[in-house]
């Protein structure tokens, strides 16, 4: 230790880190630092504006229900209609029930339609096979931190048994609703997959329990309070532990069997899913 201050200070450095690549030793830890000290402005800079032209219509989901802030919408919300408005393309907001006829009502179909997780399977129903379809979640998982990982980690849920142990993680503390959705709605619906009970453990805030390694699966949320450095960093952690993780969104479209088509604006990653353990 003290020889990794004196390095640190003599090259000014923010952080040091002792590693032996011979021995495997100190890669993850490395890896975290790099993340953690890499510029504020390390950003992605668009949520869903590559994947429009201007002029191209985007449909957003938007159910409002007890989760729903009073006489507003959430920042994800704001920050993926402001984007779209920045691309010269236009947003459509709707509830879930008023999807199918917004499309009828179009003079041509729009480019996307995303979705509050929750309805993903009412979205899918009443969205157009050509158009593409994907969620809030999903497209923050890739703004935020890394899809990829994200999907590969939702292969991770079919080889869930009765018995298991997982961690659903929140990045920040908020005040939880009678239905809510880390709490009660995926550990139900990962019950239902699964055929029997999981070991299920919460966690909230900046840091992971230190036994990270005893879970088969980690479920984030969607870490619209986190900026993409902090989730890499989170996600490396769990990486470094040698466990999959995956997003509330991504996970939520796989356990309803419709990830594939979440997924239609990204095609490389929908070929994941079509890969062998």
């Amino acid at each position: 230790p003290a020889t990794l201050e004196t390095a640190k200070s003599e090259l000014g450095a923010v952080a040091a880190v002792a590693l032996s690549a011979q021995e495997q030793r100190g890669i993850g830890e490395l890896k975290i630092a790099m993340v953690r000290h890499a510029p504020a402005r390390w950003d992605t800079q668009t949520i869903v504006g590559d994947l429009l032209q201007p002029g191209d219509i985007a449909v957003l989901v938007v159910p409002i229900d007890l989760a729903a802030p009073a006489g507003r919408l959430i920042l994800p919300q704001v920050q993926m209609i402001r984007d779209i408005l920045d691309h010269d393309a236009m947003a459509y907001t709707v509830k879930e029930r008023e999807l199918k006829e917004c499309i009828a009502s179009l003079n041509r179909k729009p480019k996307i339609v995303i979705t509050d997780s929750q309805v993903f399977l009412k979205a899918d129903a009443d969205t157009p096979p050509d158009v593409l379809l994907t969620s809030f979640s999903i497209l923050f998982a890739r703004y935020k931190g890394d899809l990829e990982t994200m999907v590969r980690g939702a292969r991770a849920i079919d080889r869930l048994k009765p018995g298991d142990k997982i961690l659903i993680s929140e990045s920040c503390t908020h005040h939880r609703v009678e239905d809510d959705i880390g709490t009660v709605k995926i550990p139900r619906w990962l019950r239902q997959h699964v055929g029997g009970e999981l070991v299920v453990d919460h966690s909230s805030g900046l840091t992971f329990p230190q036994n990270l390694s005893d879970y088969k699966l980690v479920l984030h949320c969607g870490a619209c309070m986190t900026n993409r450095r902090e989730m890499l960093a989170r996600i490396v952690e769990v990486q470094q532990a040698g466990v999959p993780i995956v997003n509330y969104g991504v996970a939520i479209a796989a356990l309803m069997g419709i990830l594939k088509r979440a997924l239609s604006p990204f095609p490389l990653l929908q070929e994941i899913l079509d890969e062998d353990e």
